[in-house]
């Protein structure tokens, strides 16, 4: 007998396996092969695979129909459950917010400070490109929500191809500039394993480059 999924059981599945499979990344990069205390595991480590999950989910979301648009065969069931990802990607987001301004100091993100212990440059560009593209996404979040559109008649613009991209294009930045300076040493990296922000900024140029092509 052949079993059907909804897309909500679909969604639930995907949601499961990434967050589970992003934070287990995280420990394994940042404990076990790292030298990350164990410590900091309920915050510090947990907020980097959060945050991976996070975007793992929203660029799914907003990708799997330019996709479609571009010639790939995605099931029904999986293109239901762009909602559901959509929701709690944006749920992470806004966790991965909160977890990140609880232990926003130098001793957690050094390079996030000058000597006199003032953001720097490289983090005013992480919190500033980090809040717009969270903005942005909980517009674009609020403009599906039922009666939205005729209440707000800005939201058309905020649903279009423009909005989308500049949003996906906030957050390749944040992630970009969170840790570009250790991509290159590869003879640094825990246990071989590739930097959580790597894995995000690869992940935002391919979901970059599917709406740029495929969004109408």
């Amino acid at each position: 007998m052949k079993v059907v999924y909804s897309g909500r059981n679909i969604g639930n599945r995907i949601i499961t396996a990434t967050t589970f499979l992003c934070i287990a990344y995280a420990i394994v990069r940042y404990n076990v092969a790292g030298n990350v205390p164990w410590k900091d595991v309920p915050v510090f480590v947990l907020n980097k695979g959060i945050s991976l999950a996070s975007l793992v989910l929203l660029i799914g979301s907003l990708s799997l129909g330019p996709l479609c648009n571009l010639g790939v065969r995605i099931s029904e069931s999986i293109l239901h459950a762009r909602k559901s990802m959509g929701i709690i990607g944006f749920v992470y987001v806004s966790i991965h917010l909160l977890m990140s301004m609880s232990i926003l100091n130098p001793r957690y993100y050094p390079k996030f400070f000058a000597s006199d212990y003032t953001l720097s440059l490289q983090g005013s560009i992480v919190i500033l490109a980090g809040i717009l593209g969270f903005t942005l996404a909980g517009i674009h979040h609020f403009s599906f929500k039922e009666g939205a559109k005729r209440a707000y008649p800005i939201i058309v613009a905020v649903k279009s191809k423009k909005i989308v991209v500049c949003t996906m294009l906030f957050f390749g930045c944040h992630v970009f500039f969170m840790g570009f300076k250790g991509w290159l040493g590869i003879d640094q990296w825990h246990g071989g394993l590739p930097p959580i922000s790597l894995l995000s900024f690869s992940l935002f140029l391919m979901g970059f480059m599917v709406n740029l092509l495929g969004r109408k």
